[in-house]
């Protein structure tokens, strides 16, 4: 595909991609020098022939300073081509119709352009998440043996990001991670929770699956976060892709997340909402 100039505003000089064109009425040129205007390529005011039609127009405005602009989408013009040997009523007409390439690119078709550029690249880095551990995990309705996994992948993953830490017990390796103060202290209160389990002096409680639950979604979408983050940093796009506007990649990269995340955890309004509240602080500014 042949590739898209960008607009320059003859007022104020700056360069863009038109936001949208709006259609405008045709415009007929008239051998007396008379503009008439319409939509089907003909007057029906009698004697009117206009030797050229203007059949499609397209304006835009300026972002910068709203100056309006307009541009010819098609031109045709009306040719009598008449032989000497023939009589009234075999004169043909002829069109020829000159076609003006609209060079300019489109807002809509440049922003999903680049909003699938930076989908390809978040699928590519979330590549290197085995999620599979962690979805795996979904599928356990009895709250301790889900525990128990939990911390078990969790701590398999805190050898392998800590390798110089594996002997460290394991709230020291949470912390080491550097994670948000309350998932850190989640983790770190389940753990203890874990323990006690274990050893058969505490007995889990409603509310403790309900924690599980929120600690196994929470962790997942930070170690999404850490991969998701650098392809969606703000300054990086807007150098990348400096005619897009930045709010608008915003909202079609947390469509894309949203139903990306809703497929991955099926927890019900809960998870729900921790994915909400995930999405909304993942800002590209």
């Amino acid at each position: 595909m042949k590739k898209k100039e960008k607009l320059k505003c003859p007022l104020c000089s700056i360069k863009f991609i038109p936001r949208t064109f709006y259609p405008e009425e045709a415009t007929f040129s008239t051998s007396d020098s008379k503009l008439l205007s319409g939509f089907n390529g003909y007057i029906s005011s009698s004697g009117v022939k206009p030797s050229e039609v203007i059949l499609g127009s397209w304006v835009t405005y300026c972002p910068s300073c709203n100056y309006v602009m307009k541009f010819v989408k098609e031109i045709v013009k009306k040719e009598k081509i008449q032989s000497q040997n023939v009589v009234g009523k075999d004169i043909k007409e002829k069109f020829n119709n000159y076609y003006f390439g609209f060079p300019f690119e489109d807002y809509s078709h440049y922003l999903s352009k680049v909003s699938e550029k930076v989908k390809a690249s978040i699928k590519n880095s979330l590549k290197g998440i085995d999620l599979n551990i962690w979805e795996s995990m979904y599928e356990i309705e009895d709250t301790f043996k889900l525990l128990v996994r939990f911390y078990a992948n969790l701590e398999k993953y805190c050898d392998a990001q800590l390798p110089n830490n594996t002997n460290e017990d394991l709230s020291t390796k949470i912390k080491l991670l550097n994670l948000l103060p309350d998932l850190e202290n989640l983790l770190i209160e389940l753990n203890v929770i874990r323990k006690q389990a274990i050893q058969g002096n505490y007995e889990l409680a409603s509310h403790d699956k309900e924690k599980v639950n929120s600690a196994v979604v929470d962790f997942t979408l930070n170690l999404i976060e850490k991969h998701v983050k650098p392809v969606v940093d703000g300054k990086k796009l807007k150098t990348k892709f400096n005619y897009i506007d930045i709010k608008d990649l915003n909202s079609e990269i947390k469509v894309f997340l949203n139903g990306y995340l809703k497929g991955l955890f099926n927890h019900g309004k809960p998870a729900n909402n921790q994915v909400r509240s995930f999405l909304e602080n993942l800002l590209i500014n």
